[in-house]
């Protein structure tokens, strides 16, 4: 009869969680080592068939027939659920244990694959057989009951704590994702995102026909601040900014820290009229606003640039140097003042 092995590299991921779990691991207090003793003295009339698998054998399907019960005699086992590429681990059999049992006493397919990890030595039971030992033998019925009690416990708590980990790894991914797209200081989105959608937006609002409006906006004399007040009151001056900016603009807008003291946003769907009135809303309020600061209250002017696609520019990079480009007028202009690309 020939037997279905994994692939090394599947194996290997199979390893390494073992090699973390015996560390942790808690022998059984009962376990089929009475059985495993009495076939080995021989001291059974019944005829029990051995089998010997290799390192990855696949010795249960999930699904298939549960007709045969295995006491393993020696060698490792994992249990596990679902895809082989990323398989939900159960647990880890190993010499005295039992695998196969539920699937026989409930007379139903089986709930899980098993594995070999290492070479294991097996006995095998049919149903016939298992269920002769069992009236042969009253006390390892009440032990085998002891058993089952305690595996669904500590599956349960095996559980739960997968539960929790696959909660803590989705924090973490959700952590870095968003490290890997935002800026520490405002939690604004960083430049790494902005070059990553704006292409896609231009796209989108070439076969949609919309406009896009690109504002940059940079914050007047900042280095004034930093070298008067220190950087962490720069710092402040920024996220201040950061935060007027996402009162002021629509839910669908995007605003970036596009680097130092200088930002983009960028309105999908917006006119000429409405990139203006947003831009002009966030240069007045900053204008009024103040930063308290050890003691002090720090105020500054900010100045901005607009440009809208298709209007003034065919391509990303066009209108987003015209942006920059009337940002730049606004500087020139005397700044604390919006100015939108006029071609």
């Amino acid at each position: 009869m020939s037997f279905e092995i994994i692939s090394p590299a599947e194996l290997h991921k199979l390893l390494s969680v073992y090699d973390v779990y015996k560390q942790e691991r808690i022998e059984d207090k009962t376990s089929f080592l009475s059985l495993l003793t009495t076939i080995e003295q021989g001291q059974t009339d019944h005829t029990i068939e051995e089998r010997i698998c290799q390192p990855g054998e696949i010795i249960i399907h999930e699904n298939a027939p549960g007709d045969i019960f295995y006491i393993i005699r020696s060698g490792q086992t994992v249990v596990i659920k679902g895809d082989l590429q990323n398989p939900a681990i159960l647990g880890f059999r190993s010499s005295g244990e039992a695998i196969g049992e539920m699937a026989l006493l409930e007379n139903l397919p089986r709930s899980a694959t098993v594995i070999a990890l290492d070479v294991v030595t097996l006995w095998c039971f049919n149903r016939e057989t298992f269920y002769q030992f069992l009236r042969e033998n009253p006390l390892f019925s009440i032990n085998l009951m002891n058993m089952l009690s305690g595996r669904i416990r500590k599956s349960d708590e095996e559980r739960m704590r997968g539960y929790a980990r696959e909660k803590q790894q989705v924090v973490a991914l959700e952590t870095l994702s968003r490290q890997a797209t935002h800026d520490p200081l405002t939690g604004l989105f960083n430049r790494r995102y902005l070059d990553q959608i704006l292409y896609g937006e231009i796209a989108h609002a070439r076969q949609s026909g919309s406009l896009l409006g690109i504002v940059m906006a940079d914050v007047d004399y900042f280095k004034h601040i930093n070298d008067k007040y220190g950087h962490m009151a720069g710092d402040l001056m920024l996220k201040t900014v950061g935060d007027l900016m996402k009162s002021c603009v629509r839910s669908a807008d995007i605003v970036c820290r596009y680097g130092g003291e200088e930002f983009v946003i960028i309105m999908p769907g917006a006119s000429e009229a409405t990139v203006d009135r947003c831009a002009e809303e966030i240069r007045s309020k900053f204008e009024e606003l103040s930063v308290d600061y050890d003691g002090c209250k720090i105020k500054a002017t900010i100045s901005l640039g607009a440009a809208i696609y298709p209007l003034h520019g065919r391509s990303v990079d066009e209108v987003f140097v015209n942006a920059d480009r009337a940002m730049y007028q606004a500087k020139q202009g005397g700044r604390n003042q919006v100015v939108v690309f006029s071609v």
